[in-house]
C-alpha cells in the first residue's frame, strides 16, 4: 500500500475528477460512519486519523488513481 502523502495526492486528483453534483453521493463507510466526497476531503485534508482510514478504504476500493501522464 502506498504512503498517506500518496494517497493524499491521489485523493486529490480523483476528487477534482469527481463531478461537483456526485461529491454528495456517499462513497465509503468507516466505523460505520458513512462519508461523501465533499466530507471525506475535509477528513484527509485535515489530516485525521478518519482521514487516514477514508484513504486506506478508498485504495483497497480501488477509487484512487494517479494519471500517469501528468
Amino acid at each position: 500500500m502506498p504512503d498517506l502523502e500518496l494517497l493524499r495526492s491521489m485523493f486529490v486528483r480523483t476528487y477534482a475528477a469527481v463531478p461537483a453534483k456526485l461529491r454528495e453521493e456517499i462513497v465509503v463507510l468507516v466505523d460505520e460512519r458513512p462519508f461523501n466526497w465533499n466530507s471525506a476531503f475535509l477528513e484527509i485534508q485535515g489530516r485525521t486519523e478518519t482521514g487516514d482510514s477514508i484513504l486506506r478504504h478508498l485504495d483497497e476500493l480501488g477509487l484512487l488513481s494517479v494519471d500517469e501522464g501528468k
